[in-house]
């Protein structure tokens, strides 16, 4: 086999995946370029959500993946014990105000969201999940249509603000803030009893391709909720924070996929053929990719084979998306029990182990030590790899990839090698 695939290889290379080499070291090697990939898309079922640093919201409707929305959860809290609104105090207006840190999609988009008073309790030591859900009342208590301004500072207050959304709150809400008893307002833990948190959540849009996610920082010192209030002294107002003791998650729902590209719906189906065209990657328990390289073990049939390097290459299929690719791919290794388990070659470094969007048009990573590693141990147990995107619990992309059989670029494995007498 080995002879065969050496005859076939020797064109000239396009030299895709040499600039990860030192200069000159692939002179005199071998290459191939035609192993075996099989790739097939795997719907995502969850992952953990829970205390994250950006907290996502929106609605999109993709051509491509179908629909998805993000809402979170979160507790907010008393800045002090004791609080105490003074005597005769009435509410003027409460403000919650959550501070941006980006956006996925069309920023253009108009977003309706609505804040609903949770009736169930958040725990901070409770682990949650994209699926989780907590009960909460369906009468909002606040809602806003708003085009997103993620580029102009305000002033609130006579303050420099962030780019930042602002929720007016209603009336009954500020009042049951007014009317709170001092056994409440003495501590967080009481607190929490009464004012148990609440779920910020957006409308659907309707138009396709149209939408997108809004990335919060609930972290940031203005992101909170100012309480403006007056008493029987003085006009005044308290801030309520958001912070890291606040218990928090983000929920993300795809509508099991409805509306999205049939050839993904395929491989969801089953049918790991339909993969050897086009996969699909989406962050937020979207999807991933499952890779098998299963004829690696009897290339070096006839001859000892030293492996100097081996690239995959996951070219974009998508490129023309307005849509921007996520800057990072994850690889990993499949336990028996379908665990992830990091390769060896990202262990020597992340620059080493590549997976960075390059050239505007693709992916890389190098698994050198895990073909070699194939091919020396033809009888170890090998479960494939999985293709992620990473940090997708905290991101809104999407991407595209060719496959193994694909027309105008393929996803291929190149391997580099040196036969040993």
């Amino acid at each position: 086999m080995i002879a065969a695939l050496i005859t076939a290889c020797k064109k000239e290379p396009d030299l895709i995946g040499l600039d990860l080499l030192p200069e000159g070291d692939y002179l005199g090697m071998s290459y191939i370029d035609t192993a075996t990939i099989i790739a097939y898309t795997l719907a995502e079922d969850s992952l953990p959500s829970d205390e994250l640093s950006t907290s996502i919201l929106g609605y999109m409707n993709d051509p491509v993946f179908g629909r998805t929305m993000a809402s979170f959860y979160t507790q907010y809290r008393l800045p002090a014990n004791n609080v105490s609104f003074g005597a005769n105090a009435v509410a003027d207006s409460v403000v919650l105000t959550l501070v941006y840190s980006g956006v996925y999609g069309d920023s253009l988009s108009q977003h309706t969201v609505k804040v609903y008073e949770l009736s169930d309790t958040l725990g901070f030591d409770n682990i949650y999940y994209s699926n989780s859900e907590v009960a909460y009342n369906p009468i909002p208590i606040g809602q806003v249509t708003f085009v997103p301004n993620l580029k102009t500072a305000d002033s609130v207050d006579g303050k420099y603000m962030p780019p930042h959304l602002r929720i007016t709150l209603s009336q009954q809400y500020a009042t049951k803030l007014m009317n709170a008893s001092d056994s409440t307002l003495s501590s967080n833990t009481y607190f929490r009893e009464v004012f148990k948190g609440l779920y910020i959540a957006p409308e659907p849009v309707t138009t396709t391709p149209s939408g997108a996610l809004l990335y919060f920082d609930l972290l940031h010192d203005n992101s909170r909720i100012n309480v403006y209030y007056r008493n029987s002294n003085d006009t005044t107002s308290i801030a309520l924070p958001i912070n890291s003791a606040c218990a928090r998650f983000n929920n993300y729902t795809h509508f099991d996929h409805e509306g999205a590209s049939p050839l993904m719906l395929q491989q969801f189906a089953g049918d790991t053929a339909a993969g050897n065209q086009r996969v699909f990657l989406q962050s937020m328990a979207g999807t991933k990719v499952k890779l098998r390289f299963p004829y690696l073990k009897n290339i070096p049939e006839k001859a000892n084979i030293a492996v100097n390097e081996a690239i995959l290459v996951l070219p974009n299929d998508d490129a023309e998306s307005s849509l921007k690719p996520p800057s990072q791919l994850a690889l990993r290794a499949l336990s028996d029990t379908g665990t992830y388990k990091m390769m060896f070659d990202e262990s020597i470094g992340t620059a080493y182990f590549g997976g960075r969007y390059v050239n505007n048009s693709e992916y890389r990573f190098r698994v050198s030590k895990y073909v070699q590693d194939m091919m020396r141990n033809p009888e170890a147990r090998d479960n494939g790899l999985m293709l992620l995107i990473s940090g997708s619990s905290l991101k809104g992309d999407r991407v595209v990839l060719s496959g193994p059989g694909g027309t105008a670029s393929r996803m291929k494995l190149i391997i580099y090698y040196t036969l040993i007498e």
